[in-house]
């Protein structure tokens, strides 16, 4: 590590000090580097990445900013694996930025095209390294025009020409799958080689780098750069010895924004390279234009040439020096390069392990991935399908699984407790038919229901469902886990071996379930907040003639939320079920935060939250708390007053969140079937915790009935509740119930499901009744320590969460899918 990461790598100059350099670097090294600079720099990478935590890059860019200039210039030579690590704007607003003392101007803080980025290729691997092969000085001579700077430099030693590799992003969205085909013309990319006689590179390919190739999955290649050792152009770095890769020689074909770009290259550890993007500011070509002639015209300055005006100045100073800052380069983002030597570690579950090759892909077989039969993604996918493959004997999921005795018990006995309300929740087991499993009792009562509240949008015909939910038994969490009342008691449960970061601290999904959704019926709440029972009104008011009342009476209104979802909104919404998961002390005490200094405790989320749009209700609730917009404290503040988990909590608060996560709370999450992928650009700007699951828990669904894509709308799920709707409970009696809390402000999702507070009951092994609540006191912000009644909380629908066996059931049945407009 010391042999290659120095302070002396850097050369002295006014402004820097040597001694502040070394410092920041053993800092990183103290405090980031845990053994392996593969984790530290995925780290830094997921970080970058990530839209939510864009307060988090300028210190991560200082941090990679320091390992560049304490890397070392080497030469390089074949084939090195590749991934962006950060995109930067340029800062065309530098020299007043400087003189204001700040680092980057307001316009360059916005990193709009690191966020454009993040938002479509971040992780797709769609740029996968490059390859550094020999040129002969004539080759050099041809693409530099004879230029005599560079011959003089020129060294077959040192002296090499590149090109980059790239790949075909996995499962591609709408963006992504224009990505690989607008390059291929643009840049005119060519196939992979894959023998040295292959003819069209410049250059001569060597058995040994195609070789090495091997451990690279790509399948285009193009974007030449000539390259040699040199000193770094950006005028921060002092003239620091790197590895310069131009690629803005117009014989090499480069087409806007290559025009502009150079890169510069320095080795930090063994087999590992950090590179900087260079682009230029000014004086630089947008493409060419061809001529009649033959000929091409540059639309700007082609390099290295200079400006009529600039040559004019030549003139008149002494010696014709070159203005070193003519270009105006800057840094705009960093990326790593590895030497697929150590290809296996870089792709490794801690490390990069979206790059790994693909079945399929060259580098699956040569690099042993195809046998290696307890590899993360098998392991999950081969549970998942043993579940499936539980009932082999089921080819109609209709009707067959009454001749199964455990499959016929488990969808035709009910998971009940007493109502409440006592004895008029009492007939609810009639009413499934002999011949119906309770799915398709379900079925038909959301049809009655259709029929009768399409044109009549009332409660009282869905009278059926509220009397099932109220014998319902709520779910339980049991030492972190959701926990059911069937013979098993969950659908999965899964570890995930990825890491992910949660605000500086890094962990991986533990007990992870999830199950398939279903809307039943929607109703408009709204109308019992607004316009309560008519006939009662009037009767109570004595103010109508009776004739009048009754002719009141008769307006009626139609159900149009429910006619909208069955036939046009499950088409276009591609909602498919809730995942939940065990949720530590600590992130659980920062979502139920209701503290007044919220953004001192949590800056990281606070900015998130400011800067999307659709969160900005939650976000007024932060300035609210600020301002003790309430009277009374939040429920939870007894045990947040010694401060944030991070920042001063006592030992006795902490043993609290860790009891009370363990003993009450999931971490949840709504789930989204592959339709949303291609939304994903809209989705990411829309919810700040929209996600890609981790690869473990997407291949747990694979083989599964429905298989999920994305997470978001978080929520924390959390048992032993009592109901908030009034019409659950009975005369000195609530219904207790399992419910999902959208509201707090921490959570920050977008507008409406900040106003929703669901509960759910199962009625049967594996089959769970929820109902959709939104608050309809609009107006009044939340707050723990306020009355639910004041809210005005009205039911808005009812939704199904079933396990696997019960949604085999449901896609033969046709309950509110795709295939059946019921």
């Amino acid at each position: 590590m010391a042999t290659f990461l120095s302070s002396s790598n850097f050369p002295a100059g006014p402004g820097n000090d040597p001694l502040l350099l070394e410092n920041a670097l053993n800092d990183i090294l103290a405090h980031d580097f845990k053994g392996s600079f593969f984790v530290m720099l995925a780290q830094y990478q997921r970080i970058l990445a990530d839209n939510r935590q864009k307060h988090s890059w300028p210190e991560i860019h200082k941090k990679l900013e320091t390992l560049f200039k304490c890397g070392r210039a080497e030469v390089i030579s074949g084939p090195m694996i590749g991934i962006p690590v950060s995109i930067r704007d340029s800062d065309y607003f530098k020299n007043t930025s400087e003189s204001l003392t700040t680092e980057r101007s307001a316009i360059a803080n916005i990193e709009w095209m690191a966020t454009a980025w993040n938002a479509t290729y971040a992780d797709t691997g769609l740029w996968m390294g490059k390859t550094f092969e020999p040129v002969t000085r004539e080759t050099v001579a041809k693409k530099t025009a004879n230029d005599a700077r560079f011959l003089r430099v020129y060294n077959p030693d040192t002296t090499r020409i590149g090109r980059n590799f790239f790949r075909e992003p996995p499962e591609p969205n709408i963006i992504q799958a224009i990505g690989l085909p607008a390059l291929t013309q643009l840049w005119r990319l060519k196939d992979r080689p894959l023998k040295t006689g292959t003819e069209g590179f410049d250059c001569e390919l060597l058995a040994e780098n195609l070789a090495k190739e091997q451990a690279i999955p790509y399948s285009k290649t193009g974007g030449y750069f000539l390259c040699n050792a040199g000193q770094s152009v950006v005028p921060e770095m002092n003239g620091k010895e790197v590895y310069q890769l131009n690629y803005r020689w117009p014989a090499l074909g480069p087409t806007y924004p290559m025009t502009r770009l150079i890169d510069e290259v320095v080795r930090i550890d063994e087999g590992i390279y950090l590179g900087q993007l260079v682009f230029a500011t000014r004086h630089f070509s947008l493409g060419n234009i061809a001529l009649p002639n033959g000929q091409t015209l540059s639309i700007g300055e082609n390099y290295p040439e200079r400006g009529f005006f600039n040559k004019i100045k030549n003139l008149f100073v002494s010696s014709q020096q070159d203005d070193t800052d003519y270009y105006g380069y800057q840094n705009n983002g960093f990326f790593l390069m590895v030497d697929p030597d150590y290809a296996k570690a870089f792709y490794a579950d801690d490390a990069f392990p979206q790059l790994r090759p693909r079945p399929g892909e060259i580098g699956f077989a040569e690099l042993g991935y195809d046998r290696e039969p307890q590899t993360t993604a098998k392991t999950v996918r081969t549970e998942a399908l043993a579940a499936t493959q539980s009932w082999p004997q089921i080819t109609n999921w209709v009707e067959g699984w009454k001749q199964d005795p455990a499959l016929k018990r488990k969808f035709t006995t009910f998971i009940l407790e007493e109502s409440p309300r006592g004895a008029e929740d009492d007939e609810v087991t009639g009413m499934r038919k002999d011949d119906e499993s309770i799915l398709q009792m379900l079925q038909r009562i959301s049809h009655e229901i259709s029929a009768q509240s399409n044109p009549d949008d009332q409660l009282k015909h869905f009278e059926k469902l509220n009397r099932l939910f109220r014998r319902g038994v709520a779910p339980t969490v049991s030492n972190g886990l959701f926990q059911g009342h069937g013979e098993r008691g969950y659908n999965t449960r899964i570890n995930s071996t990825e890491t992910n970061d949660w605000y500086g601290q890094s962990g991986r999904t533990t007990g992870f379930d999830y199950y398939h959704g279903a809307t039943l019926n929607l109703h408009c709440g709204f109308t019992e907040t607004f316009s309560p029972d008519l006939s009662v009104r009037l009767d109570e008011s004595g103010l109508f003639p009776s004739a009048l009342a009754s002719l009141l009476d008769q307006h009626t209104q139609p159900n149009l939320l429910n006619m909208t979802w069955h036939s046009i909104g499950k088409f276009i919404f591609p909602w498919a079920g809730k995942s939940f998961e065990k949720i530590s002390g600590r992130k659980l005490s920062m979502l139920l935060d209701e503290s007044d200094d919220l953004a001192e405790r949590y800056p990281g989320r606070v900015h998130t939250l400011k800067s999307f749009l659709a969160s900005r209700p939650h976000y007024l609730l932060i300035e609210k708390n600020k301002a003790h917009h309430w009277g009374a404290e939040g429920v939870y503040a007894q045990h947040l007053k010694s401060g944030a988990w991070n920042k001063g909590m006592s030992a006795e608060d902490k043993a609290f969140w860790e009891n009370e996560a363990a003993a009450h709370w999931v971490d949840g999450n709504n789930i989204q079937d592959k339709r949303i992928v291609a939304a994903d650009p809209l989705m990411r700007i829309i919810d700040m915790n929209y996600r890609v699951p981790d690869a473990s828990l997407l291949a747990a669904t694979a083989s599964g009935p429905s298989p999920f894509a994305r997470q978001g709308y978080i929520f924390l799920g959390t048992d032993d509740r009592d109901s908030i709707l009034p019409m659950n409970n009975g005369t000195g009696k609530k219904k207790k119930v399992f419910q999902f809390h959208y509201r707090f402000p921490m959570i920050g999702g977008p507008t409406p499901i900040g106003f929703c507070l669901d509960e759910l009951v199962e009625i049967a092994d594996g089959l769970y009744l929820g109902q959709l609540i939104y608050s309809t006191a609009l107006h009044l912000p939340f707050h723990s320590s306020v009355d639910p009644a004041e809210y005005q909380y009205q039911l808005f629908g009812y939704f199904l969460l079933l396990d696997d066996a019960w949604q085999y059931h449901r896609l033969a049945i046709g309950l509110d899918t795709l295939g059946n407009a019921d």
